[in-house]
């Protein structure tokens, strides 16, 4: 099953990514961060920020203004999904971006959803946002 999802699967070029429809900037917004330790455990913290995607400058800023160069970013299709599509942000940091729309259509108040991952090195190993995004207006 798995191997026929991804034979599915087709990644499109930057130039098909859906979130362009509503527009090139968009704000993300987080209630918390997930912090996991080298022994697996894991916390939550109820930190609250906002971080802006600029797809026109490929950059992104985080919560803290610093600038992070978009290393690529690609659209994944796949056969039968209910979403259709998610969009996947590579920084140059290694961090990674994954986003998808609210809806199967991705029409509901052109807002997607999805989670910043950051590797880290030393106890804490990687920091987990969960996002909701909207463009910019």
């Amino acid at each position: 099953m798995a191997a026929a999802l991804l034979l599915a699967a087709t990644t499109a070029s930057a130039g098909d990514n859906p979130m362009w429809r509503s527009g090139l900037t968009w704000t993300c917004a987080f209630t918390s961060v997930i912090r996991c330790e080298r022994l697996i455990d894991c916390k939550s913290s109820g930190e609250i920020g906002e971080i802006a995607v600029h797809y026109s400058e490929n950059r992104l800023i985080d919560e803290a203004g610093n600038d992070h160069p978009i290393k690529r970013h690609y659209v994944q299709t796949v056969a039968g999904s209910p979403i259709g599509s998610e969009v996947k942000i590579e920084l140059a940091t290694n961090e990674v971006v994954w986003l998808s729309p609210v809806d199967e259509a991705g029409t509901f108040s052109d807002n997607w959803i999805g989670a910043m991952l950051s590797p880290k090195a030393g106890v804490i190993v990687q920091e987990l946002r969960p996002l909701i995004c909207g463009p910019k207006k």
